[in-house]
């Protein structure tokens, strides 16, 4: 009995040396992770915000005048593309048989219109023969059938142009000149006037950046502003003051932190991008910046 009480005690031992080493091995492992490499302060006195990069002429998000199925698409996301350049058409066909329709009621109305002119000269040259062969009721009649089709043609006509630059807005085209930043566009998927499916930006960045409500006292329009790539704090910008959004909002860009408050509102400042660095900047990145505090502040 005394043996076998001995033998458990040395597997419960030996079990615990187990589990002691795979926990303390664990945490080695945890302590050998490469930390963050600290971000080199560039002002004395600064205000922290965070930015969010944008396209210098803002995020275009393209609609159209038309609601359809989508025929063509002639961009995908990344492109370069010039002012002018088709980016993507609707289906027309419906349009089209219409414009058939129509070029056949002008062929209709012209045959109309001439056969209603030749009926009047006929009847004029009557009148000028003998005012008796011809009266003035039946005069009067072949005058506003002529009128009639006359109108009718250029009814017609009006109608066959007005659809012929209906026909144009079912092709659209890039407003600027720059990159599309996205596009969620796909043939034969139903493109509707309010759809956010392509973005385009120019080829110039500027930061928005929010700067918290409890700060903003501190902020002085014009002030020099440094920003950082995130998870990489070598790589700078030097940015340049634009303008100040004077509307506070509420904040909409959250950390995640179970104490961050949700009803928390930002100044929004935008600032441009200096020089062009020679890494990439996406827009929609947010980026640490450092706004440097005017003394006094």
């Amino acid at each position: 009995m005394r043996t076998f009480f001995i033998l458990v005690f040395i597997s419960l031992v030996g079990l615990a040396v187990v589990l002691g080493t795979i926990y303390y091995g664990d945490m080695e492992k945890s302590g050998d992770n490469v930390s963050l490499p600290s971000i080199k302060l560039p002002y004395r006195s600064f205000i922290a915000g965070t930015g969010i990069v944008e396209a210098g002429s803002k995020n275009i998000t393209i609609g159209a005048q038309v609601a359809g199925v989508v025929k063509k698409v002639y961009v995908q996301s990344g492109d370069k593309i010039k002012k002018g350049q088709l980016l993507f058409s609707i289906d027309d066909s419906k349009e089209r048989a219409n414009i058939a329709v129509l070029k056949a009621s002008i062929q209709s109305a012209l045959a109309r219109l001439k056969s209603a002119k030749d009926q009047l000269k006929i009847i004029k040259n009557m009148k000028k023969i003998s005012t008796g062969m011809v009266t003035n009721e039946k005069y009067i009649k072949a005058v506003d059938t002529y009128n009639e089709a006359k109108e009718n043609v250029n009814l017609a006509k009006q109608k066959y142009e007005a659809l012929s630059k209906k026909l144009k807005l079912y092709q659209v085209y890039a407003p600027i000149e720059g990159t599309v930043l996205r596009s969620d566009l796909t043939e034969g998927a139903y493109f509707d006037v309010h759809s956010k499916a392509l973005v385009l930006g120019d080829d110039t960045y500027n930061v928005k950046v929010n700067i918290n409500e409890f700060d903003t006292w501190k902020f002085q329009k014009g002030a020099k502003a440094t920003a950082f790539i995130r998870g990489n704090p070598s790589q700078r910008v030097q940015l340049a003051y634009l303008y100040t959004i004077p509307l506070v909002a509420p904040k909409t860009h959250l950390a995640g932190s179970p104490t961050e408050r949700t009803d928390t509102r930002v100044l929004q400042v935008m600032y441009r991008i200096k020089k062009q660095p020679d890494f990439p900047l996406y827009a929609g990145e947010m980026l640490d910046v450092f706004i440097e505090r005017a003394k006094g502040k």
